[in-house]
């Protein structure tokens, strides 16, 4: 992917990782996080090489001009069949914070892929919540908030993960309708169309029923082995629209014991991450019957797991929250069906207690923080049944 290096007033310059740039990041990436980055790009020296060459990625680093070494990166892959790319691994040395190095990285990228090429319709990144200096480098360069996930990703700790996007205006006055959605989903949109207004009617707000179950609870056998369940994945899926969940690829296999349904999931075993890419039969068809799934999820170590899908599905989005899923985020004209642009929800639950204590937002967040915990609320804490003692003379 072509860019020009460029110097900027800074006092650093910005130009394309080489392979030769591959032991110096790994020390960048270990002097920010410590050894408990759980990406490979920042520490697997094979997967940052292959990442380096790869003709659908750009990264860029920049470098200080006067002791010449490197103090910044930024990658962004991208999904050349559906148009997206995902900014991640943004990184500046702790000695060199305060000098705009994030920024710069993220807008230049931002302006080659989405901006200049229109490589992508939508360009999107995750942030920590450790600091807000993370997540003020998009915010200044036009990304939108659109939700955060709970206990996502375990570093030192389990900590929460915010999620921003920015589009092609066009794509984003192509946005589908939405007639109706259940009523847990009323107040994620409404944040969101504040954020991004929509040219479209609000959808009706269903009241959310809990689904009646289609037949016995399953049960499944767990295997994680990455090339057989990819392998597996491919020759099951032949259509790119069966399996939209851009940037993960499947490592992990559920398979009922009854052989009634496989699905494939990516899972993080160093830090409990799971996302539910993709199943054989949709999650309304396993309605009331996934319950004793979650358990043994837990039990194999997941302590969070994410699953994306249409805002306009219902059925599957009463399944799930039904098995205590929340909305934690709206994606906003994700997918081009060929006709509109569909918007995503992303759908989360955390095996662990849930523990905003020491985050850090930016503001634009803090409705979207506020919409989960009275979720949370309501589904866990409202659920009592209190009883009366009839032969009670109180």
């Amino acid at each position: 992917m072509k860019f020009a290096s460029l110097e900027t007033a800074g006092g650093f310059t910005v130009r394309v990782a080489k392979a030769s740039d591959v032991q110096n990041l790994l020390a960048l990436y270990f002097s920010v996080y410590q050894g408990h980055y759980p990406l490979p790009l920042g520490t697997d020296a094979e997967f940052m090489s292959q990442l380096i060459g790869d003709a659908d990625s750009l990264w860029l680093v920049a470098v200080d001009q006067t002791k010449n070494i490197i103090v910044g990166s930024a990658v962004c892959q991208v999904d050349a069949f559906f148009k997206i790319g995902r900014i991640e691994g943004v990184v500046v040395h702790p000695d060199d914070r305060r000098r705009g190095i994030a920024k710069v990285l993220v807008q230049l990228l931002s302006e080659t892929l989405l901006d200049k090429s229109a490589m992508v319709h939508s360009l999107y990144a995750t942030t920590r919540t450790h600091s807000v200096g993370p997540q003020l480098a998009f915010l200044r360069n036009g990304f939108v908030p659109l939700g955060l996930f709970p206990n996502a990703h375990r570093l030192e700790r389990h900590e929460t993960i915010t999620l921003m996007a920015k589009h092609d205006p066009k794509v984003l006055a192509a946005r589908k309708p939405v007639a109706e959605i259940p009523e847990a989903l009323g107040p994620i949109l409404k944040i969101l169309n504040q954020l991004t207004p929509s040219q479209n009617p609000p959808p009706k707000l269903l009241t959310t029923t809990r689904p009646k179950a289609s037949g016995e609870a399953l049960n499944f056998e767990i295997i994680l082995a990455p090339e057989f369940v990819l392998r597996k994945f491919k020759e099951t899926f032949t259509d790119p629209y069966d399996l939209f969940f851009p940037f993960h690829e499947p490592n992990l296999l559920l398979s009922a014991k009854n052989g009634e349904v496989d699905i494939y999931g990516h899972l993080s075993k160093k830090d409990g991450y799971c996302a539910l890419i993709a199943a054989t039969e949709p999650f309304h068809a396993m309605a009331g019957r996934l319950r004793p799934l979650m358990q043994e999820l837990k039990d194999f170590g997941v302590s969070y797991i994410e699953i994306l899908t249409t805002m306009e599905n219902v059925l599957s989005l009463e399944a799930l929250l039904d098995l205590n899923f929340l909305p934690s985020a709206v994606y906003p004209a994700m997918l081009n069906d060929k006709k509109h642009y569909l918007d995503f929800v992303l759908m989360t639950r955390t095996m662990e207690p849930l523990n905003f204590r020491g985050i850090q937002i930016e503001k634009s967040f803090k409705p979207y923080v506020d919409q989960y915990v009275n979720l949370w609320k309501k589904m866990h804490l409202e659920v009592l049944g209190i009883f009366a003692d009839k032969n009670s003379s109180s």
